[in-house]
């Protein structure tokens, strides 16, 4: 299995993220189905590749590409090592596919802090500071009536 994400950060920051083993609980949760138990993954970490290994099922790596403030994340493990669990939903798959992009979006959350969300609820951000500018001015224009407060 591989994807692959952007994420609007130096691959320099990306790198020193992910190589942080404490946040693996943050993406590797999402390779797994036995989140309440979490294992350590037992992470590597190969600084001249850029690139993150670890060896619990399902074994992968992830390795950071990219210039300037944006890098890309490849992401890779073997699906035959990823032990299906029955969907929670009747439409809800239990796939690699599924897995590897919920974990992708997680590191990209995290590592953005997007603004307007919660990177620990895994909340999407506010699309742009454009949106972010206007509601500030329809609250101020009319604070009883207008959108969310800010926290």
């Amino acid at each position: 299995m591989h994807a692959k994400i952007t994420v609007h950060a130096s691959p320099d920051r990306l790198f020193a993220w992910l190589s942080e083993k404490g946040n693996a609980r943050h993406w590797y949760a999402h390779l797994r189905h036995d989140a309440d138990v979490l294992p350590d993954p037992g992470m590597s970490v190969e600084a001249g590749a850029n690139t993150i290994r670890w060896t619990m099922a399902p074994a992968g790596e992830m390795t950071v590409t990219g210039r300037g403030d944006v890098s890309d994340l490849s992401l890779t493990f073997a699906e035959e090592e990823h032990t299906p669990e029955p969907p929670a939903e009747e439409m809800s798959p239990d796939d690699g596919p599924t897995n590897a992009g919920n974990a992708l979006r997680s590191i990209k959350s995290h590592v953005e802090a997007a603004e307007g969300g919660d990177p620990d609820m895994h909340t999407p951000g506010v699309v742009s500071r454009e949106d972010v500018e206007e509601a500030e001015r329809e609250i101020e224009a009319d604070p009883e009536h207008s959108g969310t407060p800010r926290r």
